[in-house]
């Protein structure tokens, strides 16, 4: 028996027996980290750890069914995991782990939760949060299994043809080495993409496929892979070395690169490609909405379920989202009204685009004003709403111009050991697409105190696990079936940082304002269109037409987010979901602490607990209790 068992979970269970909770918690929190990077070598890479980057993650249907044997042997009673003799031995709540009863009877799941309430409990709350976000996000990923939703492995977002040049450009190439390993990835790229069309064929079978607009542009980007190895953008990496590495060493790597794409890589993808459109496409679902899958009702309420966090079901989704349209849409007119103009904000948003003198005069100046907006603007001004501000280095760069259709600005973590700062990425293909008086907004949220203030906080805080702190910001196709991302919490920091703006005197103009109401109305659209066409029959072009009518984007920018928002299920609902509820618990703890409240604690709260919104809104509970108690101290 112990034979088939993970050497973690083998160690694990040792410790149970032999260890004090706490020390048992911590090796168990690092074990599980260590099992998600040998089972994820492209996650692995991303967060920095360079062990496994000559390893490519499995995607056959037999690698789900072990990771469900493997995550259930942790958080399943019956197993008698560590885990599981963990979360007993630490409490004595009346939360039991939710089992199948045909597997797990009743009355055993009632004999543990009597044993458990008979167990001692721990003063070490901070130890406690950690393992039930643990415990959440294994059930999570369990429920996200049954909802088959790991078998939409490409997209015109994502997939392999796409995430396999961004595991390239998280890999270091310093050594012969280094290059070698890139080397075995490309053989291994076959065996993954068989197992890639493997998943879709069970798709099919099982009538869980994407929509048409979900792979337009995939065909077109699988054929740009065709012809010499030399001219392959999976080539690109072998043309230029370090100079630790002699040009005998270069050409042979050279050689042996131009071997495996030719003899490995562009054949395989050539099958993925003609399996796509010979077998994949012809079985595309036919209506937009998740819900028309089968039991697609159950899988958006658990898309839904894994971004926000919270209990909200599609129709209070889409209510919260028209009542924020109305709130924003009236202090748009407030700012017209204000700058003397009677337009409508469609209209004005319009004379705004076409504005020449909002727009920079090249890809240089948008880094520049990013960079002025960040050191001169922003980070000066930090400490005085945040007790302490991270370390990690943060660089403002251009996008790549393969990616020049992808989003304006985004954001990627850097390592814990500072050898990739965070990269704030800016796309400069089309200057229309950052107008000036966007800028400020962009920065707060991609930059400082938005993505890289949090997750640089989180990687940087003593004491916090790894699984808390990196965050597999890939992989969106997946849906449920992911290990947390904490969506509504992440973004919804983001959008909560564009708020901060105005208390940080980072908007000067009524321009500038403006520009963030027209980021915050297409947050607050995306809850009303999501749910729309997910969940009450909208189609398509109902929803492009919203987006026209009450946000400022162009029809390309509006058909590229609604077709996002078709492949994605639920996600863009997170960031206003999230900052609202940020908010609202700022908003709580301001009006019961009144004179007492203090910004930078509550941030320090906020940003000490990733997690789930739901985690989050215990711990400022606490925080509120706490102050109050230290309060009646004082008086």
């Amino acid at each position: 028996m112990l034979a088939t068992i993970s050497p973690y979970v083998y160690k694990a269970i040792v410790g149970y027996y032999s260890d004090r909770p706490e020390a048992m918690a911590a090796q168990l929190f690092e074990e599980f980290w260590q099992w998600r990077l040998e089972d994820s070598p492209e996650f692995a890479t991303m967060v920095g750890f360079h062990g496994y980057d000559h390893l490519l993650e499995s995607y056959s249907l037999q690698s789900f069914r072990d990771r469900r044997e493997h995550i259930a042997f942790c958080i399943v009673p019956s197993s008698g995991s560590a885990l599981m003799g963990l979360c007993m031995l630490l409490t004595c709540s009346d939360r039991c782990i939710s089992v199948k009863p045909s597997t797990h009877p009743e009355d055993k799941v009632q004999y543990f939760l009597k044993k458990a309430k008979e167990l001692p409990k721990t003063e070490d709350q901070w130890l406690m949060s950690s393992l039930n976000i643990l415990i959440a996000g294994l059930e999570g990923y369990l429920r996200g299994l049954d909802t088959d939703g790991h078998l939409y492995p490409i997209s015109f977002i994502e997939g392999v043809h796409v995430d396999i040049f961004q595991t390239i450009d998280y890999m270091v190439f310093n050594t012969v080495d280094d290059f070698r390993k890139l080397l075995s990835r490309y053989e291994k790229l076959p065996k993954q993409l068989e197992e890639i069309v493997d998943l879709m064929k069970e798709g099919i079978r099982l009538k869980k496929t994407m929509h048409a607009v979900s792979m337009k542009g995939v065909l077109d980007r699988l054929n740009s892979f065709e012809g010499p190895a030399e001219k392959s953008e999976f080539f690109k990496r072998f043309e230029k070395y370090p100079d630790a590495i002699s040009e005998q060493e270069r050409e042979v790597l050279k050689q042996d690169a131009r071997k495996v794409i030719e003899a490995s890589v562009l054949p395989a993808f050539k099958q993925l490609k003609k399996f796509i459109q010979n077998e994949y496409m012809p079985h595309l679902r036919h209506e937009i909405a998740a819900t028309s899958l089968p039991n697609g009702e159950a899988y958006y309420k658990e898309c839904l379920q894994y971004h926000l966090e919270l209990d909200l079901n599609p129709l209070e989704v889409h209510q919260l989202g028209l009542n924020e349209v109305e709130r924003i849409s009236s202090a748009m007119k407030q700012i017209i009204k204000s700058l003397g103009s009677e337009a409508s904000p469609k209209e004005f948003s319009e004379a705004l685009r076409n504005d020449s003198s909002f727009l920079c005069k090249s890809s240089k100046e948008v880094v520049q004003i990013y960079e002025q907006l960040l050191d001169e603007e922003i980070n000066p001004k930090l400490l005085t709403i945040f007790p302490s501000v991270p370390k990690s280095p943060l660089r403002v760069q251009l996008q790549d111009a393969s990616k020049s259709s992808g989003p304006c600005a985004m954001y990627i973590q850097g390592t814990p050991d500072f050898s990739r700062p965070g990269i704030f990425y800016v796309n400069a293909a089309d200057l229309s697409r950052s107008p000036k008086y966007l800028m400020p907004t962009l920065a707060l949220h991609e930059g400082n105190p938005g993505h890289h203030l949090q997750g640089s906080y989180a990687m940087e805080l003593p004491g916090m696990p790894p699984f808390r702190s990196n965050i597999e910001d890939r992989r969106y196709n997946d849906g449920p079936v992911h290990f947390p991302l904490h969506t509504a919490y992440v973004e919804g920091w983001g959008l909560y940082s564009e708020y901060l703006g105005y208390e940080l005197g980072v908007y000067k103009t009524l321009h500038e304002k403006f520009g963030h109401l027209t980021q915050e109305m297409l947050r607050a659209c995306r809850l009303v269109v999501d749910t729309g066409m997910h969940a009450l029959g909208w189609s398509r072009e109902k929803a492009v037409q919203y987006l026209l009518e009450h946000t400022s984007s162009s029809l390309g920018e509006v058909e590229s987010e609604i077709d996002r928002y078709i492949t994605w299920p639920g996600q863009a609902c997170a960031y206003k979901v999230g900052e609202l509820k940020i908010k609202q618990l700022r908003k709580k703890a301001e009006d019961i602490l009144g004179v007492k409240f203090d910004i930078r604690a509550f941030h320090k709260v906020v940003l000490d607990n990733p997690g789930a919104l739901t985690h989050l809104e215990k711990q400022v509970d606490k925080y509120i209790e706490e102050t109050r108690k230290n309060q009646g101290r004082e008086l």
